[in-house]
């Protein structure tokens, strides 16, 4: 039988009943199989299908569809972009805990770029252009002051969306021109699931957590999902605790198949201390006459030192088909954070090579994000050719406010540091607001004919950044407008291979201005790109390598006549290649590996260093995850893992005077799962490797993640 096609945002079955309605077939689950049988009023006729089995935008590691690169339902074959779907399976087989860990088997990602120790934020960078705020469902969380933005708790995941090369076309002025980041919350599911957990492992790890879901119906036009997690650690850092407390409730309302809205909601608090952000070179990266600095060193104090950021956040999708033609999509969230953060960090080290001269300062501060995006979907035919066009508004308005005290703290022996001091802390010293409204108009046409796939995007994008000094009464405002485009082919092989080519650019508005007080221009990107993706037909496996060159201009460098100022004199140019393949080799093995090649140079600076290679920009870096599972035999149920991560090396500084060494770490793991428990045990840097993860400047070093472990017990019903 013939089945029309199906489009849009469902749950699984709600995608199978509108491929069976005006047929005799019903859909019936036995034993988590979904069997396609003839109707009561039909059987006397006919005789029931083979059972089949129905699976979304994912299957296991690979996924098959994403909606990130095109803002609809797109296979990836079809989609000219460089893509990573990391599902929802891989996170739980890596018992992975940060966005940021997530991205460690991704090709082009320098996953962990301050060496993993960070929990303020996830820090990472694509393509050699650092990044910091990953869209949540779609929808930006850009703040103007980074530790304001949330820390996605993966636990509310459902997957990881990777981009490579510039998004703005689609998404605006949020994104780095290496590409974008974005994760996608666990919405309600219409089969019951039901799921808790309790974990411990390394630092005095105590861990909890829960996944209900299901229909509140019995015509499962409602459905509910709610999620929560808490967690209390210590950390590879002396005296650095992180506890933390998430929940996140979300509800589905699908009247017909034509209309569903979804609520979706979440809390998030953290408490904690601030690992060191800064050690000195000498006793880290190399040698000290004194002695070396532990991996576990802390150059701040217990007494001062905290990190507690409160978020909510309400948000909503909504869709309605109004035809086979028309689809109109709108989704929004309003975040809100608060922020008490004290720090004392490292300003510079003396000439002893043991007294650390150090910084403070004590912060209140709060945010309010708010962005909606209006979408029109069209799908009709001209002649022979196929279109899905997209056209779209959206909108962001985010708020900060930062009141800050900067007391002065007495130095520092490193090697043999005492703790307790007493700050007295000045009056507010500087206290700002920033306000940042971007609104963008965007269109896009996916064209099919025959076996070519072509993509044509534009954008306009304004924005604006209000800076005012609340103690000086001062205000500035910066505004900047720009055209964004992307144009890629795609050639689709009976056999599965999908060679492709894209052009595309970005714009990300600068804030400041010169020592002539002439307002910076917006930084500008531009990506070239070929590649070729293979799904083999019947297999659930998918392979991509790509080649590409992108440059970035307008780049803010520092003005050598006035060093507490800057120009925008640089400009950076990446060329590189990257190679991944996810999938199942048989015998029930699954695996990850890739491979990432980047030559980056600064092709102009004001300062003597064009020529150079950028910061953080491996020159090679490669990934091997292996999962054996065992389902019959002496060893059924148990399953085994085991990861390699290369990562070659960096440089610290723009000079490349400062060198890191390259690092090879091994992760593993094993599991066991019975019909409603699942116990697995994690490791990462099995072998606990020290190794420098960064460096930035003379003081600012730090050690990556060493061995840690977490077990797991799950129980379901």
């Amino acid at each position: 039988m013939q089945a029309p096609a199906v489009s849009g945002h469902f749950t699984a079955r709600q995608a199978l009943s509108r491929i069976l309605a005006g047929t005799h077939l019903v859909a019936t689950e036995q034993d988590g199989v979904l069997l396609i049988q003839v109707s009561s009023d039909a059987r006397a006729a006919t005789t029931a299908l083979d059972a089949v089995t129905v699976t979304g935008l994912t299957s296991g590691y690979v996924a098959h569809e994403t909606t990130a690169a095109t803002k609809t339902t797109t296979p990836l074959l079809e989609t000219p972009q460089s893509i990573t779907v990391i599902t929802r399976d891989q996170l739980d087989a890596r018992a992975v805990q940060s966005v940021s860990q997530a991205l460690r088997y991704t090709p082009g990602v320098l996953a962990e770029e301050f060496g993993g120790v960070e929990t303020k934020a996830d820090y990472f960078s694509l393509r050699g252009f650092p990044d910091a705020n990953p869209y949540l469902d779609g929808l930006s969380t850009l703040t103007y002051f980074t530790v304001l933005a949330p820390v996605i708790e993966t636990e509310g995941l459902d997957r990881v969306e990777v981009l490579r090369g510039p998004s703005s076309v689609l998404y605006g002025q949020a994104t780095s021109p290496g590409g974008m980041v974005n994760v996608v919350s666990k919405h309600p599911l219409d089969t019951p699931l039901h799921e808790v957990s309790a974990a411990t492992g390394s630092y005095g790890r105590a861990q909890a957590s829960f996944d209900m879901s299901g229909p509140l119906d019995r015509d499962r036009h409602w459905l509910y999902r709610v999620t929560g997690l808490g967690l209390d650690t210590g950390t590879q850092t002396d005296h650095v605790r992180d506890k933390r407390v998430f929940i996140a409730p979300a509800i589905t309302w699908a009247p017909s198949e034509d209309t569903h809205l979804t609520l979706l909601t979440h809390y998030s608090y953290r408490d904690a201390n601030s690992p060191p952000n800064d050690l000195p070179l000498q006793g880290t990266l190399y040698g000290n006459p004194n002695g070396k600095i532990p991996s576990d060193f802390y150059d701040g104090d217990p007494n001062f030192d905290r990190f507690a950021r409160r978020e909510y956040a309400v948000g909503y999708e909504f869709e309605h088909r109004f035809s086979d033609l028309f689809t109109f999509r709108q989704n929004a969230r309003y975040a809100h954070a608060n922020l008490r953060y004290s720090i004392i960090g490292a300003a510079g080290l003396e000439d002893d090579l043991r007294t650390l001269d150090r910084y403070a300062f004590r912060t209140a501060a709060s945010s309010d994000v708010a962005n909606v995006d209006n979408q029109a979907e069209f799908r009709f035919d001209t002649g022979a050719v196929r279109h899905t066009v997209l056209a779209g508004v959206d909108y962001l308005h985010a708020g900060d406010r930062w009141a800050e005290q900067d007391p002065e703290v007495p130095s520092l022996d490193l090697f043999a540091p005492v703790y307790g001091i007493t700050v007295d802390l000045p009056p507010v010293d500087y206290s700002v607001t920033h306000t940042i409204r971007q609104l963008g108009t965007y269109a896009q046409d996916q064209l099919r004919i025959g076996q070519w796939a072509a993509t044509v995007s534009l954008r306009k994008d304004w924005a604006s950044t209000q800076t005012t000094d609340r103690l000086e009464d001062a205000r500035d405002t910066q505004q900047s407008d720009r055209f964004t485009w992307r144009a890629g082919l795609v050639y689709l092989f009976d056999n599965g291979i999908a060679p492709y080519i894209n052009a595309s650019t970005s714009f990300t508005p600068s804030t400041g201005s010169s020592f002539e007080g002439t307002p910076f221009r917006p930084n500008l990107g531009k990506s070239y790109e070929a590649g070729v993706k293979f799904q083999p037909r019947g297999q659930n496996s998918y392979v991509m390598a790509s080649v590409y060159q992108l440059t970035q201009s307008n780049v803010l460098t520092m003005d050598l006549a006035h060093p507490e100022f800057q120009v925008q004199s640089g400009e950076v140019r990446i060329r590189g290649a990257e190679l991944s393949a996810v999938g199942d080799l048989g015998n029930d093995l699954s695996f990850i590996t890739g491979y990432t090649w980047m030559d980056g140079v600064q092709l102009r600076n004001n300062d003597g260093t064009q020529g150079k290679r950028p910061r953080d920009v491996p020159r090679n870096m490669a990934n091997l995850w292996l999962d054996k599972a065992f389902l019959s035999g002496p060893l059924r149920g148990f399953g085994v893992a085991a990861g390699l991560r290369y990562v070659g090396s960096t440089y610290g500084d723009l000079a490349n005077t400062i060198r890191l060494p390259s690092t090879t770490l091994v992760d593993a793991a094993i599991r066991y799962e019975l019909p409603q428990w699942r116990f697995s045990l994690n490791a990462q840097n099995v072998f606990d490797k020290e190794y420098i993860g960064s460096c930035q400047g003379a003081v600012g070093c730090q050690y990556g993640l060493r061995r840690a472990w977490m077990a797991k017990a799950t129980f379901s019903w």
